[in-house]
């Protein structure tokens, strides 16, 4: 047995490194192969830019309201990997990841699977394990060479595409949107959120290459009274693209389609860090915006709500373009913005670096404490966003907020 107890795991994943990657689909084809269960429970496969999470949530909860048993897979973690593989919205417990990890290993021990290649394999041997009648897997940064690619999903659903992780997957949209097109399989069935015209001619362009079924679902008719109780206008668009997904599984798999499941399932999904409001010694908006599609989107809200920030607290990866959000960012608050340093990522940009590239009106902060100390007095909202990284920081120090 390779991994006794958590925190040796803990210390294993460490050691492969939250960050490396190696674009290749060769260790999770060799590890299915191995594994033997391929086709063993039906996928639902979330794959694009923003809102895969949300959209990964919502479908979890209808298909609990639904009483389906459902496994999810989603990324990244905020304060533990426990957190990105559930059965029916639970966690599972770390001696069942030690079993699970254990079981991996003992399939595939040779294949050198990166870190999130290893959490992948866990999941898909966890839902075997739990007999889950639904997977719904979040795909990672990616699709063409994404690790939740190696399975064959009942469903891929696309939801909004924009620019992110252009050093990896490419400088344009349609490079982008053409690395997320390839999750769609010969023949499958697939459903977008509504696209920019130049994500859509790709998405179109590979579905008819594929003979791929792709649905709009702007053009599915809307369920009445569907109130997510996560905020936003872009929550509102990702509920719809789950039930239409939903629905869409439904027909495929000759399971009921309910109204009233779908929208208690939607009422009652909740995932962390998406325009939350909470309250510690003060208020604070808790936002996971990291680029300019998500930025607009909590523009949008925030102007809707009258809410004008009296601080910023904002952080970032170093590969990261900050210039597409500057203006928001400068927008959104007559206060300071402090760019705040998280010293346990690697990945982060370094805080004096980043108030740099940010211009006037900037603090620099090492880290979320010393950002905390440098807010100014009042009773006004604090806005924390810019990277989910930056979220976790706070979610360790206030981990109630998680739920």
């Amino acid at each position: 047995m390779k991994f006794n107890n958590f925190s040796v795991f803990s210390d294993y994943l460490d050691e492969l490194g939250l960050f490396h990657m190696d674009l290749s689909l060769d260790r999770m084809i060799e590890f299915v192969d191995k594994w033997g269960a391929k086709g063993d429970f039906p996928i639902i496969h979330v794959v694009g830019t923003n809102g895969k999470g949300s959209t990964s949530t919502y479908l979890t909860y209808i298909s609990i309201e639904s009483q389906l048993k459902v496994g999810t897979f989603t990324s990244p973690h905020f304060i533990s990997p426990r957190e990105r593989i559930t059965i029916d919205g639970n966690m599972l417990s770390e001696d069942e990841w030690c079993r699970i990890a254990n079981m991996v290993m003992s399939i595939a021990p040779d294949v050198g699977l990166t870190y999130f290649e290893l959490l992948t394999c866990m999941a898909l041997v966890a839902f075997k394990e739990h007999g889950v009648d639904l997977a719904v897997m979040e795909a990672g940064l990616g699709g063409r060479y994404d690790a939740t690619n190696t399975m064959d999903p009942d469903l891929t659903v696309f939801t909004p595409i924009g620019l992110d992780h252009e050093k990896i997957l490419g400088g344009t949209i349609e490079l982008i949107a053409a690395d997320k097109a390839d999750a769609m399989k010969d023949g499958g069935i697939a459903i977008t959120s509504i696209q920019t015209d130049a994500a859509m001619n790709i998405l179109e362009a590979r579905a008819d290459q594929l003979g791929v079924n792709l649905h709009h679902a702007d053009k599915l008719p809307q369920i009445a009274s569907l109130s997510p109780s996560l905020s936003g206008l872009h929550q509102k668009q990702n509920a719809h693209l789950a039930v239409c997904a939903w629905r869409l599984f439904c027909n495929s798999r000759g399971v009921e389609f309910n109204e009233a499941y779908v929208r208690a399932g939607v009422k009652k999904a909740f995932i962390a860090g998406r325009l939350q409001t909470v309250q510690a010694d003060r208020t604070y908006i808790l936002d996971g915006a990291h680029n300019i599609h998500a930025f607009e989107a909590l523009e949008t809200e925030l102007q809707r709500a009258e809410i004008v920030p009296d601080a910023i607290i904002f952080s970032c990866m170093k590969d990261k373009n900050i210039e597409p959000v500057k203006d928001i960012l400068f927008k959104l608050t007559q206060g300071p913005i402090i760019a705040c340093g998280i010293p346990e990522n690697e990945r982060a940009c370094p805080q004096d670096e980043l108030a740099q590239r940010l211009g006037s009106r900037v603090l620099a902060a090492r880290s979320l404490d010393e950002a905390l100390s440098l807010l100014p007095s009042g009773d006004g909202p604090i806005l924390v966003c810019g990277s989910l990284y930056l979220l976790a920081a706070f979610y360790t120090k206030y981990p109630h907020f998680l739920k």
